[in-house]
């Protein structure tokens, strides 16, 4: 099923390496992810080489993956550091975005994050969603994972896509997915227009499983 992208004023909005170096495969290393390629030029050429790469390497098909993160209390899987209990918090202040304008909650909420929170470039540290919250600032990680708890404790079915050092959210509104995009800088358009790079991510996080597309054998 194809997904329908969402950015504010429902255009299309693709983006630069907001967040370079998420997650490193172990065994066998893989050049998942760029290390610090922050120039346009440079990660748009990495962007279009790694898609040919993933997908010459993985079928579409996904399987279990325990998906570890490094954070300053040391690893852990990325599904603890969902959080729906701190969320609870705010509540009032993303229900006031909801209007005739936007009447589905995701949409208030999605719009709530990207009207109120500083997105910044912040490629190696996972933070927890409380720290998120308290400095109403973060990259693609740590906005994704606060949009992924605010949608789940509004009952709804989601998940975060993780492909060429980027993060981004998808979430199921009246039985249709649609891809939350927390990078608003118009000059990151120009990186990700290359066609199914939302479609079919490497990593897609769940709040109870990680999934990877399965090797081409």
């Amino acid at each position: 099923m194809r997904c329908k992208v969402i950015t504010i004023g429902m255009i299309w909005v693709f983006l630069f390496s907001g967040c370079a170096a998420i997650q490193r495969e172990k065994i066998p290393a893989e050049s998942i992810f760029p290390e610090l390629k922050w120039s346009l030029e440079n990660y748009a050429a990495f962007v279009k080489e790694n898609m040919t790469e993933i997908n010459s390497r993985y079928s579409l098909e996904y399987g279990p993956y325990e998906f570890v993160v490094e954070t300053e209390y040391g690893s852990t899987v990325v599904q603890s550091l969902i959080d729906t209990e701190s969320v609870s918090a705010i509540a009032a202040d993303w229900s006031k975005y909801s209007n005739p304008e936007n009447p589905d909650k995701w949409a208030a909420i999605y719009q709530y994050l990207i009207e109120e929170y500083e997105y910044i470039l912040d490629p190696r540290a996972w933070h927890p969603v409380e720290e998120t919250i308290r400095t109403k600032q973060g990259d693609c990680k740590s906005l994704s994972l606060l949009l992924m708890s605010l949608l789940l404790s509004a009952g709804y079915d989601t998940y975060a896509g993780i492909a060429n050092g980027h993060m981004w959210v998808a979430v199921n509104g009246n039985d249709q997915w649609h891809i939350l995009e927390l990078d608003q800088d118009p000059e990151r358009s120009t990186i990700y227009g290359i066609p199914g790079f939302y479609e079919d991510p490497l990593y897609k996080i769940h709040s109870d499983r990680s999934e990877k597309r399965k090797r081409i054998k």
